[in-house]
């Protein structure tokens, strides 16, 4: 009886110790996790005014990381201070967003320099921890009439026009981050540039790509992870940074364009996938979600 007891003490005792050794072991591994990147936009800049402290608390209880504020002159300076203070003290990073199809018309050039002006005269007159992160450009040239009618011409405006602004974000100390469509890996261009996948020179020409992924399923020839990985792998190649956009709102494009019908369980659901797939890419970083009114109306 008493060896009985004894052996099982001993088996207590490793089952305690196993489970302690467990317990530690996920304690280290969640610590030597990293944080994901997940960014959204903010199109509606005046609700920094009218509702910035419910746009900030969903932003925590959703741990974004990012937000891309698009630039409204309207906006008082002291409302985008107040706001990027707030954020920043959240730990969420605030990045100057603006950009048009018509930038890439001859008279586009004038919009954007007055664009990183207003940055500029803005960063001047901020204190550190009001000041923008980086410069967020959506640009979307094919919505240009001369895309069809001018293809070359247009993506060399394009080109011309982010070249521009990489040296102005460099003389502001940001980096420069746009927004491109997954089929961009299938666009090419010959001009005074080279020639090749435009998806591959913009890469190449900004710190970092959002791919806007509008899909609903990690999987599939149709999935984000396959329309995403021609980014992926060439920003790996280059040592730069891809963030994986989705949609939140409604969409006449098809059902399988957005979550809106899925939901917000649904969505990290099939992102949980899509980060499995690139985790171990250097260029992987994190998620974009379109738009920040959009998913917090967005059903659980």
């Amino acid at each position: 009886m008493k060896m009985l007891r004894k052996l099982v003490f001993v088996c207590i005792a490793v089952l305690l110790l196993e489970s302690a050794g467990l317990a530690m072991f996920k304690q280290s591994a969640a610590a030597n996790e990293q944080p994901m990147q997940k960014a959204t936009w903010l199109w509606h800049t005046k609700e920094i005014v009218s509702n910035k402290d419910q746009l900030l608390d969903f932003m925590q209880q959703n741990q974004v990381t990012d937000v891309y504020l698009q630039i409204n002159k309207d906006i008082s300076v002291s409302a985008y201070k107040t706001f990027i203070q707030q954020a920043s003290a959240n730990d969420i990073k605030v990045h100057a967003l603006d950009g048009a199809p018509a930038w890439v018309s001859k008279k586009g050039l004038a919009s954007q320099e007055s664009f990183f002006a207003w940055v500029q005269d803005y960063q001047l007159q901020a204190a550190p921890e009001e000041q923008f992160s980086g410069i967020h450009l959506d640009v979307e040239p094919y919505l240009y009439k001369g895309w069809k009618k001018q293809y070359q011409q247009t993506v060399q405006s394009y080109q011309a026009l982010l070249m521009k602004a990489n040296q102005s974000a460099q003389q502001l100390g940001l980096p420069l981050a746009a927004d491109i469509p997954f089929w961009f890996d299938n666009r090419f261009y010959n001009n005074q540039f080279g020639k090749g996948k435009l998806s591959d020179w913009v890469i190449a020409h900004t710190d970092s790509v959002t791919i806007m992924a509008y899909r609903d399923q990690a999987l599939g020839s149709n999935g984000i992870i396959k329309l995403a990985q021609d980014e992926i792998n060439y920003a790996a190649s280059m040592n730069k940074k891809v963030s994986i956009g989705v949609e939140t709102q409604a969409s006449q494009e098809g059902e399988f364009i957005t979550f809106y019908e899925e939901g917000q369980a649904a969505m990290w659901e099939q992102l949980q996938i899509v980060q499995n797939s690139y985790e171990n890419q250097s260029s992987f970083d994190g998620f974009s979600i379109h738009y920040l009114q959009s998913w917090m109306k967005l059903k659980q």
